[in-house]
């Protein structure tokens, strides 16, 4: 897996949002309370909600946002698997032909609202997150890029971020790919779980 830093952002955004322009079907939804709506949704996971790289996908976010965690999501999105062309040199090079990409991303804050607010708390998680996919993750055709969101928190009223993860999968098909994303999936599961412990002990 490779791992790096993503410089790019959205525009900014309010904490919680409400709909999403680009499809009004995806809808904001507090999976801390209401848990048992995140396999019905998340309208861009359901069509292959059959593969288990999903089913990896959505046991995460019931952590995340469940009370272990110290964290919780605030995003997500899949985009369907497709042919890529334009794979980076470093993935194509594992691949006879171009390969199935599948995309997909997880935006997370810290439960504690005020944290989203400093920028040595985001950037710390960013960090956190970096160093622990480049860490511990053999190769696999994967690629994560970890980078910010400029939010604003309307319940504490001020400005802050959100850490955003990017990632891409490939395989020979779509079969493959699911199954690298599901690898994928699982490795940010469990960096997670790591960093979310250590911030609980105040080791982070």
């Amino acid at each position: 897996m490779f791992v790096d830093y993503d410089t790019g952002e959205p525009p900014g955004r309010d904490h919680p949002w409400s709909f999403a322009l680009s499809n009004p079907d995806e809808r904001y939804v507090d999976f801390k309370l209401h848990p048992e709506q995140i396999p019905v949704s998340l309208p861009d996971f359901r069509p292959w909600a059959h593969y288990p790289a999903i089913q990896t996908f959505y046991a995460l976010l019931a952590w995340l946002n469940g009370p272990e965690s110290v964290l919780e999501s605030n995003d997500c999105g899949l985009r369907p698997p497709r042919r890529d062309n334009e794979t980076p040199p470093t993935i194509r090079g594992a691949f006879e032909a171009d390969p199935i990409v599948i995309h997909a991303r997880l935006t997370i804050i810290f439960r504690d609202l005020a944290r989203n607010t400093s920028l040595r708390s985001i950037d710390g998680l960013k960090k956190s997150i970096h160093d622990c996919l480049r860490d511990n993750v053999p190769f696999i055709p994967a690629v994560i890029s970890v980078g910010s969101w400029a939010h604003s928190f309307t319940a504490i009223q001020k400005e802050g971020r959100a850490v955003t993860l990017v990632c891409w999968a490939w395989g020979v098909d779509e079969v493959m790919a699911m199954v690298q994303l599901n690898n994928t999936f699982g490795a940010i599961d469990a960096c997670l779980k790591r960093i979310s412990e250590r911030l609980r002990l105040g080791q982070d």
